[in-house]
């Protein structure tokens, strides 16, 4: 079997890659960087990899088989929201103090066990519509506008 382009070449015929299809041109650099005989920095640059992330490829692929070199969205691994008690607690205690500020109920959180973010308390706040406004205080309903 030897890589010529991105088609593999064999005694018997050949397969040709796709070149938007990732991870099949990972499995053929690696392919090639450790059966060809080539010396790796040129096979690197055939592919236009670096050494970091050929051995990273090289490593999932050894862990995980071809699974490993599928790429993997970054970012969360999975669907996280606030637990529905934490942000029963954010609310209540917004509602019941409305002066009570986001550092406030994180630190309260905190001592209640959960470990929360500032940013998802604002967040929470933001949700709900309970922010304040920052500055002034929040004109009177009653009040008129200039």
């Amino acid at each position: 079997m030897k890589p010529d382009g991105n088609v593999i070449r064999g005694p018997g015929g050949s397969l040709a890659l796709p070149e938007f299809d990732e991870a099949s041109l990972d499995l053929l650099m690696l392919i090639e960087g450790e059966t060809s005989g080539a010396p790796l920095d040129d096979v690197l640059a055939r592919f236009g990899r670096s050494r970091s992330t050929y051995y990273e490829k090289l490593r999932r692929f050894r862990e995980q088989g071809l699974e490993g070199l599928i790429a993997q969205p970054t970012g969360p691994r999975g669907a996280w929201r606030r637990p529905l008690e934490v942000v029963r607690f954010i609310v209540r205690a917004r509602l019941r103090d409305p002066n009570r500020s986001a550092v406030d109920l994180v630190e309260e959180l905190s001592r209640l066990g959960h470990t929360v973010s500032l940013r998802s308390v604002e967040r929470t706040l933001t949700q709900f519509g309970l922010t304040r406004r920052s500055g002034a205080q929040a004109r009177p309903q009653n009040a008129r506008r200039a």
